[in-house]
């Protein structure tokens, strides 16, 4: 290896860092302004998330494996934040298409698959 590969993270921590950012945006683009619509404690608990999102993707670029467990940890609230929306609260999609629980479910099961590559990968080192 030379001195610009020990310079950047692992790939496989470079992947996790990538869909912590698509999942980043998603939430500044999408979740954050639904969440101010609706009102309630989304207002306060999707920007909190986010937050974690920006502190894990630092934290992954200082070398510190708890960047993976706040990815982990977002991934589980992204399980778990469109049932308590949209079948527990009752409140229909923006958009009212039925399935777009679908799409943060993959991104958080993408964050899944790439945070535990790449702790398995930080264990190895």
């Amino acid at each position: 290896m030379n001195k610009e590969d020990k310079a950047l993270p692992s790939i496989y921590t470079q992947a996790a860092i990538a869909v912590m950012l698509i999942q980043l945006v998603h939430k500044i683009v999408r979740e954050i302004p639904g969440a101010i619509k609706i009102g309630g404690p989304g207002t306060v608990v999707v920007p909190i998330f986010a937050g974690l999102l920006v502190i894990g993707i630092i934290l992954l670029f200082l070398r510190n494996r708890w960047g993976l467990i706040l990815g982990m940890l977002d991934g589980a609230f992204m399980i778990f934040q469109p049932v308590f929306v949209h079948i527990i609260l009752a409140h229909p999609d923006q958009n009212g298409i039925w399935w777009y629980p679908v799409f943060p479910w993959i991104q958080a099961i993408l964050i899944f698959y790439f945070c535990s590559i790449a702790w398995k990968n930080w264990q190895s080192r």
